[in-house]
């Protein structure tokens, strides 16, 4: 009989404790309590397309932060530039993304001159000799600096 109890209370005791784990799962000084990105504005998706072509336009959320993430994994046979153009403030940002290396995927993070807004961006791929671009690209939109 005494070893049902001390069992029960065993079992108890492990499932109180198991119920306690996710509590420790975010940071403490974390804004958004480990939720991240806070607006996810164009989502993963392959690209196949001739050099210049791009994908959007697509427009961040007001008021959802002021950081644009771009990531980009190359998966063609050339040097593929990177261009995110802010249709909304005028200007662009651009990276290089290499094709035969481990590093063939790669991200930049871009400054919303005004967050408060709705803003309209567009990617655009520019490939050495117009060779054909192949990848997948994806922008999240952050209300802090993404690490």
């Amino acid at each position: 009989m005494k070893t049902k109890r001390f069992l029960s209370l065993l079992l108890a005791m492990v499932m109180a404790f198991s119920m306690a784990v996710p509590v420790f799962a975010a940071e403490p000084d974390d804004p958004d309590e480990g939720i991240m990105p806070l607006a996810q504005v164009y989502p993963q998706e392959p690209v196949s397309t001739s050099s210049g072509n791009g994908v959007g336009p697509f427009t961040t959320s007001p008021g959802a932060g002021k950081y644009l993430q771009v990531w980009f994994a190359n998966r063609g046979t050339t040097n593929v530039t990177v261009v995110l153009k802010d249709l909304t403030n005028g200007t662009s940002k651009s990276m290089t993304v290499t094709w035969n290396t481990s590093h063939n995927n790669d991200k930049f993070v871009y400054e919303i001159p005004n967050p408060d807004v709705a803003n309209t961006f567009e990617i655009r791929f520019y490939s050495v000799n117009s060779a054909w671009v192949l990848g997948d690209v994806a922008a999240a939109q952050y209300p802090y600096y993404p690490s």
